[in-house]
Parts: structure tokens; C-alpha cells; sequence
């Protein structure tokens, strides 16, 4: 048994594929109309008119004179006597238009159901770039530049970052993090970590472009602190959609409390543990060292925190532009998410019943290149399908019966 549909529904939000499968059969309502008696619309005028709820073909045979979705309905609209949904005209912004899914009448024709091209968004990712911008960023790195000027290049090169892509579809933040002595000799008070930052945004490449090119590398690296701060802005941050940071560092962490700490049991084991706390608050870390001073095993343990424990998580090494690029185009591609929120639900059991297209190719549900719907209003493409997502595929439709869709109106 369908469900009952009737919403009034955007036009900009959903349309609604109107496939009628057969002709609805039903006796046509005859004879003259009586003294006394109104016509409605172009209904029936005769006292053997259909009333709401009856099966009809046409509105000649109902009272009010709307026949719609296969039944009589009242007060579908001012003198409208035609079958069918009341459609607003192809100029017309905001128009809207009634969806009708009826039970059917006892005795009566079956309903009349319609596919719906449902309205979706994509979830939107939230990625802060944590750049350690120490002293040691103006070491040699390649083609005649630093590590600062090789990193300020690829983040924000117009024709080539990443980011400048992504700018309308991730939300990006930056900080940019050193210290100067931590909390050592001089003034008091002593600030520990010094942070400079954009903060989280769509369309956020022009200010992350600025922060980056007037920056200079200075002082020291106190990362595990640095990685609590930005932890904590994440926490604050009420957007929906996974979160996560990528972490670009050239050299072993130290700490405000000492600036020259470069231990495992002390400095680099407080940034495993930052990063591990970040993890269990549901944030990753993706971690990419900017020359070869990083110690091997450091950027492992960081990797495998910020993944949550996988064993098999990557740290990469850049050991010249074209290694930095690569890895912030495989990291920043892969936080880009395969997940769609639909503008309704769907029962498990239903799901299956649903079409998604990406440019014009048909995807079959539960394949590993497919589709699935991790719960009741996520769509989540798989696989190859997931791949042409991050790769700009941008023709992407997904339908579903209006008997296995409930609709969030807005």
C-alpha cells in the first residue's frame, strides 16, 4: 500500500518526473445537469457526480471538477478542471505545484504514483591547514627556493592549488604556528604558540593566498600545543560535515615549556597524543613533512594517530615541489566527501528502489562502484563512482518512487 504524498513543494526544491504507467479506468459521470444545480470548473454537473476520494479519468466526471493522481480532490485550484498535477509555468520563479499520492478508492483504480528527482547537498568537508612556519622553513628545498617559498607556491599557485579548486565546495581554515623561545627569557607575559590564522570558510583561497605570502618563518615548533588550539576551534565549530587538519611541519616538535626539547619520551610523544585527542573528538590528521629532518618513526606514529590507528596510514615526505604538490592534492582529494544529504528520508528496505546517475551512467546499488545509503537520508557513492565525484564529475541526479520517499518540506 503507497503512502500518502500531498506537499506543496517548491518548485526550485524538487521536480517531479511524471511517468503515468497506464490509463486509470473509471465510469464516466453522464446526464443533464438539474435546476438548481452549479457548475464547477469544467466538472460534472449532474447529481450523479463523483465526490472526493472517487476514481475518475477526467475532471468532466468529479463535482469540483479536479481529477488528480487517478481520484476527485477538492479545491485544486480556481476553475481547473484538468488531470494531473497544478504545474507552474516554465518562466515562473518559486512556483509550486501539488504532489498528490492517494490511497485508492475502495473498488476504485490503483494510485497513480511519480518518480522524484529528489533534491540533495552535498556534505561539505571542514579541513584547517596547521603550517609550521619556524626558522628552519628557509632551508634549501628546490628550484632555487626555501621550503617556505616552495610551500607559499603550491598552496597558492591560481592555475595549479588545489585548494583555489576546492574553494567553493571544502570549507578551509589555516593557521600558521611557531613560538619564540616558548615560554623562555624575556618579556613577560610570553605568548606560546604564536598562531596566525584565516578562519574556517568557503571561498576562503584569496585570504589563505594573503596570510601565507606576508608571513616569514621565525622561531620555534610547538606542535602538540599548536594541535590543541586548532582541536579546540573545531570543536567550536558548528557546521555539519567531517572535519579534519593537515599538518605540514619540516622538523621534530618541541614544546613552550622548552624549545629545544627533541625527545620521544617528551616533545614528539605530546604530539602523537594531540593528535590521538583529535581523533577521538572525530578529526583526523593527515601529516606531511617538508624535507627529510622529520624523524621516520615520528611521522609514522603521527600518521597512524590521525587515522585512528590504521597500520597502514601515510606520512608523506616531500623531498621537492613536485612531491609537496602531490601530497597536498592526494590528501586534500581524499577529504573531499562521496556523502549527499537528500531532502527527505527513505526506509532501508526502500533504498534499493532508488536510481543516482553521474554524468548520464546508471549506478547499481550496494555495488563497490556503486551506491548506498548508510542511513536514511544519506546517499554515499563508492568506489569508482566515488573517484569521478572527486575527479569534478558534476552531473549527478538521483530519483525516487514517491511511495519510498518522505519529503522534508522547506
Amino acid at each position: 500500500m503507497s503512502r500518502r504524498v500531498i506537499d506543496r513543494i517548491d518548485r526550485g526544491f524538487i521536480a517531479a518526473i511524471l511517468s503515468l504507467a497506464g490509463a486509470v479506468s473509471a465510469s464516466a459521470c453522464s446526464g443533464d445537469s438539474s435546476e438548481g444545480e452549479a457548475s464547477v470548473g469544467d466538472g460534472c454537473t449532474s447529481a450523479d457526480c463523483a465526490g472526493a476520494g472517487a476514481a475518475c479519468a477526467s475532471g468532466a466526471e468529479c463535482a469540483s471538477g479536479s481529477c488528480n493522481g487517478g481520484q476527485c480532490v477538492d479545491d485544486v485550484g480556481a476553475g481547473s478542471g484538468g488531470s494531473g498535477p497544478s504545474m507552474p509555468s516554465e518562466s515562473g520563479a518559486g512556483g509550486t505545484f501539488i504532489l498528490t499520492d492517494f490511497e485508492p478508492a475502495t473498488g476504485g483504480a490503483p494510485a497513480v504514483c511519480v518518480d522524484l528527482e529528489v533534491d540533495f547537498e552535498r556534505i561539505t568537508p571542514t579541513v584547517v591547514l596547521l603550517i609550521d612556519r619556524s626558522g628552519s622553513m628557509t632551508q634549501a628545498f628546490d628550484n632555487g627556493l626555501d621550503r617556505w617559498e616552495t610551500l607559499v607556491q603550491t598552496l597558492t599557485d591560481p592555475g595549479g592549488s588545489l585548494i583555489e579548486k576546492l574553494d567553493t565546495s571544502v570549507r578551509f581554515g589555516m593557521v600558521l604556528y611557531s613560538s619564540n623561545r616558548g615560554f623562555g627569557n624575556g618579556p613577560t607575559p610570553r605568548q606560546c604558540p604564536v598562531l596566525s590564522g584565516v578562519d574556517i570558510s568557503l571561498g576562503n583561497f584569496s585570504s589563505m593566498s594573503t596570510l601565507l605570502s606576508s608571513n616569514v618563518p621565525t622561531g620555534d615548533t610547538p606542535t602538540a600545543e599548536s594541535m590543541e588550539a586548532i582541536v579546540a576551534q573545531l570543536q567550536a565549530f558548528g557546521e555539519e560535515g567531517p572535519k579534519s587538519i593537515i599538518l605540514a611541519t619540516d622538523g621534530d616538535p618541541d614544546t613552550c615549556e622548552d624549545p629545544d626539547a627533541n625527545d620521544d619520551e617528551g616533545s614528539k610523544a605530546r604530539s602523537v597524543a594531540a593528535v590521538t585527542a583529535a581523533y577521538a573528538e572525530g578529526i583526523a590528521t593527515h601529516i606531511i613533512s617538508v624535507g627529510d629532518e622529520v624523524t621516520a618513526s615520528h611521522l609514522k606514529a603521527l600518521a597512524v594517530a590521525g587515522s585512528g590507528g590504521d597500520a597502514s596510514a601515510e606520512a608523506f615526505t616531500a623531498l621537492d615541489t613536485e612531491a609537496l604538490v602531490n601530497a597536498f592534492t592526494q590528501i586534500i582529494g581524499s577529504v573531499r566527501t562521496c556523502d549527499f544529504t537528500l531532502q527527505g528520508s527513505v526506509a532501508a528496505g526502500d533504498a534499493p528502489r532508488g536510481a543516482v546517475l553521474v554524468d548520464g551512467q546508471v549506478l547499481v546499488f550496494g555495488d563497490p562502484n556503486g551506491w548506498s545509503m548508510p542511513d536514511e537520508s544519506t546517499v554515499r557513492l563508492q568506489g569508482e563512482a566515488c573517484e569521478a565525484i572527486q575527479a569534478d564529475a558534476t552531473g549527478i541526479s538521483m530519483s525516487f518512487p514517491c511511495d519510498a520517499i518522505e519529503i522534508i518540506p522547506r
